[in-house]
C-alpha cells in the first residue's frame, strides 16, 4: 500500500489540487462537484492520499474485528463513492467478500476502481454500479463521502444505508464531518445496532457541546517515515504523517444474531500529556468523562499513551483508577 517510487511533479500537482478540494470547507452544505479529470488523477490519488485513507480503514476495521464484526466471504460488498476503491481493497483484505460492487458518480472512477480491486484480489468478482438507488448490499462501505454531499445526496445515502445489512463508514476526523456522522448515528439507532466504536447505544455524548466531536487517530505505517518517497511527498505537500484523524461507525441492521459485549468506555481524541500524567477523554453512556492516568499508579499505560496513543482504545472506569 505504499508508493514504490517518488511521484513526478505532475502527480504532485494533481494530488495538491485534489487535497485542496477535499480540505475546503467554504462550500458549506453544497455538494462537491466531480473532481476526477481522468485516470491519471485517480492513479496519483491512489499513490498517496488513498494510502493514507487506507491506514484509517485498517484502524477502523481492526477495531471492528475485535468487536465481533463477522467475515463477509459469501456476501456482496458495495463501496459507495468508491474513488480509487481503497475502502473495498482494505475491507476485502480484512473480511473477504464474494462480490464487490463499486459505485461512483464518475464512470472513470468506477472503471479504475473495478480494475484495481480485481487486480489486487484475483478471482474476486467486481461490478461497476452507476445507480445505487435500488441496490441492497450485504455490506455497505462509505469512505470520506459525508462532507461531499448536499442534502439530496445525504438522503440517497440514508436510504441506501436502510437497505443494507451491515454498514461501515469512515470519515475525516474534522469537526464538521465527525459531528455529521454522529448525527447520522442518532437517526439510525432505531433500526441498527452499533457495533463499533461506541461503547453504548445511548445518544452520542460528543454532540452535547459544540466544541466536542468524536474522532480518533490511526497509526501510519512506519515506512511513511523511512521510505524516501514518502519523506519527499510529506515535504512537498506539507503533510504531517504523524496525524491521521478519522471518525468511523460500524452498524448492523436489527435484529443482530450475535453481538459481543461492548467495552465500558472508548478513548477519544489524543491524551493531554504531562510530565507525570495523562488526561484522557472517555466516551460513556453518561457522557464524556475525563480519566487521569499517572506515571506512578499505572506506568505501563502511561508509557503506551506517550509512545503509541493510537493503540489505547479502552481504559478502566475513572473511579477505578
Amino acid at each position: 500500500m505504499l508508493c514504490a517510487m517518488t511521484p513526478m511533479r505532475d502527480d504532485l500537482q494533481r494530488i495538491e489540487r485534489l487535497r485542496e478540494l477535499f480540505l475546503d470547507e467554504s462550500r458549506g452544505d453544497r455538494a462537491l462537484p466531480d473532481y476526477w479529470r481522468g485516470p491519471m488523477d485517480l492513479a496519483a490519488y491512489a499513490s498517496v492520499l488513498a494510502v493514507r485513507i487506507g491506514w484509517k480503514w485498517d484502524a477502523a476495521l481492526s477495531e471492528c474485528k475485535d468487536r465481533g464484526f463477522a467475515r463477509a466471504d459469501q456476501e456482496t460488498v458495495l463501496d459507495f463513492g468508491c474513488g480509487s476503491g481503497i475502502a473495498a481493497e482494505r475491507f476485502v483484505h480484512h473480511f473477504g467478500a464474494r462480490e464487490v460492487w463499486l459505485h461512483d458518480r464518475s464512470a472513470t472512477a468506477r472503471a479504475y476502481a473495478c480494475e484495481r480491486v480485481a487486480t489486487s484480489n484475483p478471482g474476486l468478482t467486481t461490478k461497476a454500479i452507476a445507480d445505487a438507488r435500488t441496490v441492497s448490499p450485504d455490506v455497505l462501505l462509505v469512505s470520506h463521502v459525508l462532507g461531499e454531499l448536499d442534502d439530496r445526496g445525504r438522503q440517497v445515502l440514508r436510504e441506501l444505508i436502510g437497505r443494507s445489512r451491515r454498514v461501515v463508514l469512515v470519515e475525516p476526523g474534522n469537526h464538521t464531518t465527525s459531528r455529521r456522522l454522529s448525527a447520522l448515528r442518532q437517526e439510525l439507532l432505531a433500526d441498527f445496532e452499533v457495533l463499533a466504536p461506541c461503547p453504548h447505544a445511548a445518544a452520542c455524548p460528543a454532540l452535547a457541546r459544540d466544541e466536542d466531536w468524536c474522532h480518533f487517530f490511526a497509526e501510519p505505517s512506519q515506512l511513511a517515515f523511512t521510505n524516501s518517497a514518502w519523506v519527499k511527498i510529506s515535504k512537498e505537500l506539507g503533510i504531517d504523517q504523524r496525524s491521521l484523524p478519522y471518525a468511523f461507525l460500524a452498524l448492523a441492521h436489527k435484529p443482530v444474531e450475535t453481538k459481543l459485549a461492548a467495552p465500558p468506555h472508548r478513548v477519544l481524541f489524543r491524551p493531554d500529556l504531562g510530565k507525570h500524567d495523562a488526561r484522557v477523554q472517555l466516551c460513556t453512556d453518561h457522557g464524556l468523562v475525563e480519566a487521569l492516568v499517572t506515571k506512578r499508579a499505572d506506568p505501563a499505560t502511561f508509557r503506551t499513551l506517550k509512545k503509541n496513543p493510537e493503540s489505547v482504545r479502552t481504559l478502566p472506569a475513572p473511579d477505578a483508577r
